[in-house]
């Protein structure tokens, strides 16, 4: 399991990390764990295809809206980054990631709704990966569909926070990316 230590250096430097640090004060270890608070730490993928100018994004079930890879963070997982690549490759089907951000690319702080249970606010952890758009995806139990879209044709329900953000998601992770990192 990740521990506090570890998440905290993982999101120190970014953007929005004062909010974080905030939970893990209050809350502690129990931040990291689903059941632990109702405010809780998720880990999130964003998958593009820089070549193709593309986003794959998952129509989450729940959600009942296209969005980014992602979810709690499980017993084996040792980094928020690990834990975001395992979500992406599981929700998406793609055999691998060519490359995943070694940092996060953006931190977001959401509400629920009662959809999901005993969740009601995510501290989420975004970091960005590369596949092609040629590794086809597959539909997971937590998604309706899962598809590529290029970047100048979302989808129409996608997740209303996204609608602005995800170009700047996009362009965030294509601009780490094509820096070698």
């Amino acid at each position: 399991m990740i521990d506090l230590d570890t998440a905290r250096a993982e999101i120190t430097g970014i953007v929005n990390a004062e909010a974080f640090a905030e939970l893990f004060e209050h809350s502690g270890a129990s931040a990291l764990v689903r059941e632990g608070t109702s405010e809780h730490v998720t880990a999130s993928c964003l998958v593009i295809d820089p070549a193709a100018e593309a986003v794959l994004l998952n129509h989450h079930r729940k959600a009942g809206a296209w969005m980014q890879f992602g979810g709690h963070l499980e017993p084996g997982d040792v980094s928020l980054r690990e834990a975001a690549r395992r979500e992406a490759l599981e929700e998406s089907g793609i055999g691998s990631l060519s490359w995943v951000s070694p940092a996060p690319i953006d931190l977001d702080i959401h509400e629920l709704a009662g959809d999901f249970g005993t969740c009601r606010r995510h501290f989420d952890v975004i970091y960005g990966a590369v596949a092609e758009t040629a590794d086809l995806p597959r539909v997971s139990e937590e998604s309706i569909d899962v598809a590529w879209f290029p970047v100048g044709r979302l989808p129409e329900d996608l997740m209303p926070d996204l609608v602005e953000r995800l170009p700047q998601l996009y362009r965030a992770t294509a601009e780490v990316f094509a820096q070698g990192a």
